[in-house]
């Protein structure tokens, strides 16, 4: 019972494994993540402020329902295929077709590489067109975020 007891807590203040340095080479369809684009369609990352949702008075932008704060962006499509959201924190990403600001259904959900720094990749089906992408519950002043190809 004592040795439990000692092992269990040794595995509690256990640290996670240490990334590498430099860090380890991202798959291809990743690689734009340790890039700065200028827009979501660069296939690089960027950088957006995040906002409180109680501040956003655009017409036709869905307010995020999980508390904390929000992230918006816009972005063209002109390719057929699936793409994903890649964020590098705790959050809630929903995409809505600019046209007529229907939500879209995430065909996946799912994590980057370990020491990547990517927290989340959401992927959806996507045809060509203007799509807005709103994360929510978001915790600090800014979220990485970038469009996948794949």
């Amino acid at each position: 019972m004592i040795l439990a007891a000692i092992l269990l807590a040794q595995a509690a203040t256990a640290l996670p494994p240490a990334c590498p340095n430099p860090p380890a080479a991202l798959p291809a369809d990743l690689g734009g993540w340790r890039a700065t684009g200028e827009d979501l369609a660069s296939g690089k990352a960027i950088t957006v402020a995040t906002m409180d949702p109680a501040t956003v008075r655009l017409a036709g932008v869905p307010l995020p329902r999980q508390p904390g704060r929000m992230a918006l962006q816009t972005f063209r499509v002109t390719t057929t295929g699936t793409y994903g959201i890649a964020l590098d924190q705790k959050g809630w990403i929903d995409l809505y077709d600019v046209r007529d600001m229907t939500a879209l259904k995430s065909t996946r959900h799912g994590h980057g590489p370990d020491c990547s720094g990517i927290r989340k990749i959401v992927r959806f089906a996507l045809t060509p067109g203007e799509y807005r992408v709103v994360v929510g519950g978001l915790a600090g002043a800014q979220a990485k975020l970038m469009l996948v190809r794949g």
